[in-house]
């Protein structure tokens, strides 16, 4: 039978008892036992206890056993034992003994081992030891608990996702909020047709009304932005926004919850104007509520506004940081403070006034390391920035940026100090305030109360040997004449003055007692300049010139040449523009040319002179950026 194991994979088992089991596998087998696996379960059972597989008989009737003489029990109880081994097997996990003599019987049963009977009344085999069946886990259970997992997962993004894109609209989160909580995915998908919706809208009414902010609409305040810049910016601004005091340590205001409350919405406000690269922020009251306005590349936008309450508390908190009177209402004052926006620092210049309605409040932002240019980022011809830049190496003299409040003056001046070595000159500024950081430079900073102007900062830095000075302004005389002299007795100076034009800087200084001459041995270089806003490249619309556009500056455009004007898109926030560019105008001073103002020429006289040298005005730059496709007609005529 050793030829049974493993060739019955479904064999039809029949045991001494008569008891019948389909579906066996003999897994292995000896001369006393053989192991079977069972519906239920894997047994081993002793050779005696089963008849046959499948027909084929595995043990003959085993023949009765010889009495031997020396038995003492009676033949009864022989018999009953044999008759007993007929009784049900019961298979058992020990093989059974073998007797110590087994008869010599030449019938079938000769290759069957005989067992020792046992007394009478004994049970023939033990009872089986049941092998554990194997385990096979189904995944019904888990599978359910796990879509249902995935599918809160789902509803609870969904639910960020409505909140966040209603923060950035400026909408009421109340209805919304509820419909997304109430109707899980159906919720955020109706509210994204609805905002998909009303998107389009707005751009066909931005579009039709031409450039410029988008009208305010009940429920979308502001267009859609552009995903990729401001999930990026968005990352910056999760790092940490706070306020600091003086110390640069992180306010936390114990004053109440209406503080709390103002300081709250304080911050949500700063936050986005720095993620929409505002330049001021106008806090105003109205009759009813009060407004709140960006000032974007030149321009005010209205972004978000405040009831009566809110409004004033948001005041009171600013005021509180600023370090301005409370309770002084009447007249105008001015403070600062600083945050911690990431990684960087901002600084807040803050301004109040009394209006009709209230207080009101502009804050100018003071980025200090995100407000540095490149010269090349300026907007300059490469010819004119050739000049500039061999100019700006000079030992000694002045170089003045001249133009109206807000063209970029103090930006192209850093923009210059940025080329110099600053390991191996010593460059110093004073200005009201450093509205830039500068690495390697030494930054003093106007404060009247201390004494410290701009006319006795400039002493105090020719006391420390420097080689660079930046003067902030050149507000009055006394400024002037001293920074003057300082270019005359061997120092490189560099700053800014309220002109016209380049031109015109000569008249001015002569205006505030500077003599001609030393004008004309002082000075280096003149550049006067004007900011336009360059033209989004995602929407601006060509279209054909019809040459008469710059008429009143005495230019013309050649008939059918292609310009641009200002389209809508989420790049640009519905405004048409992203960031600005300058208008250039560059003065340098020749030996001709300061005979000329050491002469006492005039104006008009000395503009042709330098005309005829090759000088050409901003007027002559912007023609140039509108049909380059920089910026628009509207744009450059503004700005000059």
């Amino acid at each position: 039978m050793a030829c049974l194991a493993g060739i019955l994979p479904a064999a039809t088992v029949v045991f001494q008892d008569g008891q019948v089991v389909h579906n066996v596998t003999v897994l292995s087998q000896t001369e006393e036992t053989m192991e079977l696996k069972m519906p239920a379960g894997t047994i081993r059972f002793p050779r005696t206890a089963i008849k046959e597989i499948d027909g084929r008989l595995v043990n003959a009737p085993p023949a009765p056993s010889p009495i031997p003489a020396s038995s003492t029990g009676p033949a009864e109880t022989v018999v009953s034992a044999v008759e007993t081994s007929a009784v049900q097997p019961t298979p058992v996990s020990v093989d059974p003994p073998l007797p110590e003599e087994a008869p010599q019987n030449t019938a079938s049963t000769a290759d069957v081992p005989l067992v020792e009977i046992p007394a009478a009344g004994t049970p023939m085999f033990a009872e089986p030891t049941l092998l554990p069946p194997v385990y096979a886990h189904r995944w019904n259970f888990e599978w359910v608990l796990l879509g249902l997992l995935v599918l809160g997962g789902i509803w609870m993004r969904s639910l960020q996702w409505v909140q966040k894109d209603l923060y950035e609209r400026q909408a009421d989160p109340r209805f919304w909020t509820m419909a997304a909580l109430l109707l899980p995915g159906l919720g955020p998908l109706i509210y994204y047709a609805t905002a998909q919706v009303s998107d389009i809208v707005q751009r066909k009414r931005s579009s039709s009304a031409g450039p410029g902010p988008p009208a305010s609409e009940p429920f979308w305040k502001m267009p859609a932005r552009d995903p990729a810049a401001h999930l990026a910016a968005k990352g910056q601004t999760r790092r940490g926004f706070e306020f600091l005091d003086t110390e640069r340590k992180s306010i936390q205001s114990k004053r109440g919850a209406d503080l709390n409350s103002g300081l709250q919405h304080a911050g949500e406000m700063l936050e986005e104007a720095l993620l929409e690269r505002a330049s001021d922020v106008h806090i105003e009251p109205t009759s009813g509520d009060w407004r709140v306005r960006f000032r974007l590349d030149g321009l005010l936008h209205e972004r978000m506004s405040y009831d009566a309450d809110t409004g004033r508390r948001v005041v009171t908190s600013l005021k509180t940081l600023a370090e301005i009177d409370v309770a002084e209402k009447r007249k105008a004052q001015d403070g600062r403070f600083r945050v911690r926006s990431g990684d960087r620092e901002v600084d807040f210049r803050v301004a109040t006034t009394n209006s009709l309605h209230g207080e009101k409040m502009v804050i100018r932002i003071l980025d200090h390391q995100g407000g540095v240019f490149d010269l090349t980022s300026l907007g300059m011809s490469d010819e004119m920035l050739a000049k500039f830049q061999n100019v700006i190496h000079s030992r000694n003299g002045m170089i003045l940026a001249t133009g109206p409040t807000g063209a970029g003056k103090t930006s192209t001046l850093y923009a210059a100090l940025r080329q110099l070595d600053s390991t191996r000159q010593n460059i110093m500024t004073i200005e009201d305030p450093p509205e830039y950081e500068l690495a390697g430079a030494t930054q003093l900073a106007v404060n009247p109360k201390a004494g410290v102007t701009y006319e006795s900062g400039l002493r105090s830095i020719l006391r420390q040997d420097p080689d660079v000075i930046l003067v902030g302004e050149m507000r009055d005389t006394e400024a002037a004449q001293v920074a003057l002299r300082a270019a005359l007795t061997g120092h490189l100076v560099l700053s800014s003055l309220h002109t016209k034009d380049a031109v015109g800087t000569i008249s001015r200084l002569q205006d505030m007692g500077i003599e001609r001459y030393q004008v004309a041995s002082g000075l280096l270089m003149v550049l006067a300049q004007r900011l336009v806003r360059v033209l989004c490249p995602q929407c601006r619309q060509p279209y054909g010139a019809e040459g008469s556009e710059l008429e009143t500056l005495g230019m013309s455009f050649e008939p059918g040449s292609t310009i641009y004007s200002a389209g809508s898109c989420e790049h640009c926030l519905g405004t048409g523009f992203k960031g600005r560019t300058g208008l250039f105008e560059l003065l340098v001073m020749d030996d001709n040319i300061r005979r000329a103002v050491g002469e006492g020429i005039g104006e008009a006289a000395l503009q042709e002179m330098i005309v005829e040298k090759g000088f050409r005005s901003y007027r002559f730059d912007g023609a140039e950026k509108i049909l380059q496709g920089i910026t628009t007609v509207e744009e450059v005529l503004q700005a000059v």
